[in-house]
């Protein structure tokens, strides 16, 4: 083979991109940044540029809205709570895990949903419970687009979190 043949052939095995994530590694990378970030509430414009590569552009918006909210509460009265400003978002329980592990990731139509393990060690005993992330390709990389909430205690966020955004910024400031 001719030298520039070989370095054009090189060249263009070196442009090739690696294959995308898998769901479960975006669902676990999410999660370690989510945590080694201490998100409560609503993230910070920080904390959303950390985690917008794992985000569809719909959940990502809806976050960023919510902390426009939160701003926005605070500006207007400032000595009340302002909305999305405690708690964890991403997940069941109002504190948040410590610790994740994807059990599976499967197929749901186009998406995929991967059950995740969750564990806060801060409680005695420490607090399980198993949320499910769904993920959507999107640029040709799967993207979490909503995090199904499933604590089953009394006082476990429920619903979605997609759902749980949408309805309390449709709600009046």
């Amino acid at each position: 083979m001719h030298r520039g043949t070989l370095l054009v052939v090189l060249a263009a095995l070196g442009c090739q991109s690696a294959p995308a994530p898998s769901a479960t590694s975006v669902v676990q990378r999410f999660y370690r940044t989510a945590i080694a970030d201490s998100v409560a509430g609503a993230p910070t414009q920080k904390q959303l540029a950390d985690l917008s590569p794992y985000l569809s552009d719909t959940l990502e918006a809806l976050l960023a809205a919510a902390r426009k909210r939160n701003e926005a509460d605070v500006a207007r009265a400032p000595d009340e709570k302002p909305s999305f400003a405690e708690g964890d978002l991403f997940s069941s329980l109002f504190e948040g895990p410590n610790a994740v592990e994807v059990l599976a990731d499967s197929a749901r139509g186009t998406a995929r949903v991967a059950s995740v393990h969750m564990t806060n060690t801060g409680a005695t005993p420490a607090v399980n419970w198993t949320d499910r992330v769904v993920l959507v390709m999107q640029r040709g990389r799967y993207v979490i687009d909503d995090i199904e909430y499933g604590g089953t205690w009394d006082f476990a966020t429920k619903g979605s979190l997609k759902s749980t955004l949408a309805t309390a910024l449709a709600a009046s400031p």
